[in-house]
């Protein structure tokens, strides 16, 4: 790349002076807050007969773990670990167990639930070097999101400030108790840390919005650079203050000036303070090795670093760990490049990785993070056994924080963090049965996190007690005998695709079949002229003239997923507005809050690379939604081959914050303007004519915006309401009966409240599976057995990712989430097929005689992460399962020598 040619220009004019000879004291006592209060365990444990996954090195079948007074005291096979004097015994046959999780990078307390202006605690965006302020000083112990943390198994936390400004400010290393200060909750003798940030944010924050520097990345590197300057400078006074001070104590004088930030600073020279830097881009990151080496200090990390891939080797031998995520990429231009392999290849060249979370809903599933990471990279060829895959989520974790000597793993003497899981760890269906921290218990599946927030007592604590008795599910393959995992790294056939094929008739032979209603084994299918035309128990005998043969070899067939509520075709890199054409922007978004005439269909972009990374999580179909406003428009039906299957597919409507930020008024408001506006719209159809002549009243929207209503008030046209709040769900059910719309929900937080109202007007709700935080006050029920609920009153669930269509790859993930709080296997799977046609009236979700050929065939369990499609057919025709981010992969699988 150019930037990287450029690179030794860049420091070539100025010649690094050595950092001057710094003290191993700190400048003044320790910042960092000391913990106030001891978590002490109330009795030893003992769990026995588990399947005991260290972390240190590989599991341990029929194993047992004790701890007592906060500290792990034995861990082996389960004949030798003998039982602490009073233990509780714990049985933890088919169960595991594993070290706590540890999220290296998260928001929780400064970027608090719900989200408000008071709870907005995360950037000091006031100079682009804030290094003087401390996340601890922001962090909420009350954050309704740490106790969904806890319940995810997370026990240590690393909580930084967010990225606006180019040194951000010291973040605040976390033990995962229910303190009632921050000070109770900080890890014990953790060092602190700093967070910097390079790229695109500093420069959208000050350069593009203030017009102030840094307004380039130059800009934001000589930011770097000045701040470091001055901190050496302000070390030279102190150490020259000290040397007159030994010397003539009397002639000294006063210390110089005390100064926050470069106190910061200078500590992170002096070495007591860890360096976390987010950055994404390779080159960047080779800059901020140049910036740190000038100055004298190390970075410990780089965070997101979704290009790390591409310098791992350089990574490594800096001693510099990756934290990154799985699979989320393409939010803006400098995360484009980024690729599922990454933590793969960086473990691979010997580089220490961390999958983070970054976020609320992130840090509750790490454990699922990680085991995605682990099975994209042995697709890929990259033999990541497991101990490493839970390594990025605990023991390189704690290394990040500087604590990996004393939490991480599960050996003798380390601290006492704990969760015992049900199901695999790695699994999408795993679930924390009991979590320690300290051997102090925070979470128990029987009774939930053991302090509640203040913000959630009273009703909703009562709705969490229940949520947490849902038992998990049981999937369906595993009770009919079927393959549920593939593993590439023990049979790397199973992982192989399906050579794509030009033939129009296909013949699957001994295949395992989801119908869109149910399971059948050992069955044939027959695609022809892009439909399937024939579905039976049992082989063909004789082929159909033409019919390529594909054998199911443990296979699966399932039809095509469809994803009911996305931006897919409409944007490509959201955060780059020549690309974004969701809707309005600016001025004209607030002038227009009605839009139903606008149709997306005219705004999709066929060739977008989302299509295929989407297509690689099962998907062939979605709705592209548009956004904005109070009735957006029109969606339509695309297919990932970029294809539009039916346009117009549903009309679109935002109830609640959405709703009211249209029209910069109330509910009330919000709901009469709908009404007025389908009675103008039901008018102007009975009375065109008049219309036409001028002889109607004013009406509420353009002649386009009624005439496209028509559909709706026929009920031709689905009419999809975007509400969370139980009021705005009741609302809609309303404004529906009224005009007898054909209404489809979405969002859905409180649905689960008024099921038996859905399921009587026989309303779908299009759901996100793993929403269950209260993220503002529309959502403060939010659970994760919603779907669970539902269903069980008779409503119809769909599923949706509901947010960044780069996402849309995650649809099963979110399926497979719903199954582990109670939903049955085969209403999850249908929830991202049939449910979804029937819904929508649009053809696909089964696998039956006349049915539109949209199959994909799986080499294990769908839902499961470790699965992947090995072949995919749109309306007959095989289509490719290849990316960018695969060709990216391939370029750089072998470093250059």
């Amino acid at each position: 790349m150019r930037y990287l040619a450029l690179l030794p220009l860049l420091f070539s004019c100025a010649t690094p002076t050595p950092p001057p000879s710094l003290s191993a004291t700190p400048i003044i006592p320790p910042t960092p807050t000391e913990a106030t209060r001891t978590w002490r365990q109330p009795q030893a444990v003992v769990i026995r007969h588990a399947t005991v996954m260290p972390a240190s090195g590989p599991a341990i079948e029929d194993g047992a773990v004790s701890f007592a007074d906060g500290k792990l005291l034995a861990v082996g096979k389960n004949a030798e670990v003998a039982t602490p004097p009073g233990a509780e015994e714990i049985d933890g046959t088919g169960l595991y167990v594993t070290p706590g999780i540890i999220d290296a990078h998260s928001h929780l307390g400064v970027y608090a639930s719900p989200s408000s202006f008071s709870n907005d605690d995360g950037n000091e965006a006031t100079a682009p070097v804030t290094a003087e302020v401390d996340a601890e000083h922001s962090f909420w112990p009350q954050d309704p999101g740490l106790r969904r943390a806890a319940a995810g198994g997370i026990t240590s936390m690393l909580v930084l400030p967010g990225s606006a400004n180019l040194i951000g400010g010291r973040g605040f290393p976390v033990k995962l108790h229910f303190g009632r200060t921050a000070s109770e909750m900080r890890f014990p003798g953790a060092k602190d840390v700093l967070k910097m940030a390079c790229g695109e944010n500093p420069r959208r924050v000050y350069g593009q919005d203030r017009k102030a520097t840094p307004s380039t990345r130059m800009g934001n590197v000589a930011g770097y650079r000045q701040a470091f300057a001055q901190a050496r400078d302000y070390l030279n006074k102190i150490d020259d203050w000290e040397k007159k001070r030994e010397k003539k104590p009397d002639e000294a004088g006063p210390p110089p000036m005390r100064d926050l930030k470069l106190e910061t600073l200078a500590e992170v020279l002096r070495g007591n303070i860890l360096v976390q830097n987010h950055c994404y881009r390779a080159d960047e990151m080779a800059v901020m090795l140049q910036v740190a080496e000038e100055n004298g200090f190390t970075v410990r990390a780089f965070h997101h670093a979704l290009e790390a891939y591409k310098l791992r080797d350089m990574l490594a031998e800096k001693h510099v760990a990756v934290a990154t995520w799985a699979d989320w990429w393409g939010f803006k231009l400098e995360a484009w490049d980024g690729i599922p392999e990454n933590a793969g290849l960086v473990s691979q060249a010997g580089g220490r990785a961390v999958i983070h979370s970054d976020s609320a809903y992130g840090i509750q599933r790490l454990n699922q993070e990680a085991g995605k990471a682990m099975w994209r990279a042995r697709e890929s060829g990259i033999p990541i056994p497991e101990e490493e895959a839970l390594r990025w989520v605990t023991l390189n974790a704690a290394w990040v924080m500087g604590e990996d000597d004393k939490t991480g793993t599960l050996e003798p003497g380390k601290m006492a963090d704990v969760v015992l899981w049900r199901g695999h760890p790695l699994s999408v269906y795993a679930r924390a049965q009991r979590v320690w921290a300290d051997g102090v218990s925070t979470f128990d599946a029987a009774q939930g996190a053991v302090d509640t927030s203040d913000f959630e007592v009273g009703e909703r604590a009562g709705t969490a007690a229940k949520l947490v008795a849902q038992p998990a599910a049981v999937p369906a393959l595993q009770d009919l005998g079927l393959t549920v995992r593939c593993d590439a790294l023990k049979d790397s056939a199973c992982a192989e695709r399906l050579p794509v094929s030009a033939e129009a008739c296909t013949a699957f032979q001994g295949i395992t079949v989801f119908t869109g209603t149910g399971w059948l084994k050992d069955a044939s299918v027959v695609v022809e002229g892009g439909k399937v035309t024939r579905v039976q128990a049992g082989a063909l005998g004789t082929l159909p003239a033409g019919c390529r043969s594909v054998e199911g070899k443990g296979r699966l067939l399932t039809p095509g997923f469809m994803e009911s509520f996305s931006g897919l075709g409409l944007t490509e890199v959201l955060q780059e507005e020549s690309t974004f054409d969701y809707g309005p922007r600016g001025d004209v978004a607030a002038k227009e809050p009605i839009r139903a005439a606008q149709r997306a269909a005219d705004a999709i972009n066929p060739a977008s690379a989302l299509f295929p990374v989407a297509r690689l999580g099962g998907v062939t179909a979605a709705a592209a939604v548009p956004g904005g406003g109070l009735v957006p428009g029109q969606s339509a039906w695309v297919a990932t081959d970029g294809s539009i299957r039916r346009s117009p597919l549903a009309l679109h409507i935002n109830l609640g914050g959405a709703g009211r930020d249209a029209l910069s008024s109330s509910r009330s408001a919000v709901i009469e303007r709908l009404r007025e506006l389908l009675f103008d719209a039901r008018e102007y159809g009975k009375r065109k004519a008049d219309f036409e002549q001028n002889r109607m009243r004013h009406v509420a929207a353009s002649r386009l915006d009624l005439e496209a209503l028509q559909e709706v008030l026929s009920e031709k046209l689905p009419v999809v309401v975007y509400a969370d709040r139980v009021s705005d769900l009741l609302a809609a059910l309303e404004l529906a009966r009224e005009y007898g719309l054909k209404l489809i929900l979405a969002g859905g937080d409180e649905a689960w409240l008024v099921a038996k109202e859905l399921a009587a007007a026989k309303v779908p709700v299009i759901l996100l599976p793993t929403q269950n935080l209260p993220k503002d006050f529309d959502a403060l029920s939010s659970r994760l057995d919603a779907a669970a609920l539902l269903r069980a009153a008779g409503v119809k669930v769909l599923f949706s990712t509901l947010g960044e269509p780069h996402q849309v790859r995650t649809l099963a993930q979110e399926a497979g989430n719903a199954v582990a709080w109670g939903l049955p296997h085969t209403e999850a799977l249908r929830a991202i097929t049939s449910n979804v046609a029937e819904a929508f009236g649009v053809d696909g979700g089964r696998v039956a005689p006349g049915a539109v050929a949209d199959l994909v065939l799986w080499n294990g369990d769908p839902l499961e992460s470790s699965s992947r499609p090995l072949g995919m057919w749109l309306a007959g025709k095989q289509v490719p399962l290849n990316s960018r981010q695969q060709a990216l992969f391939e370029k750089h699988r072998t470093l250059p020598k």
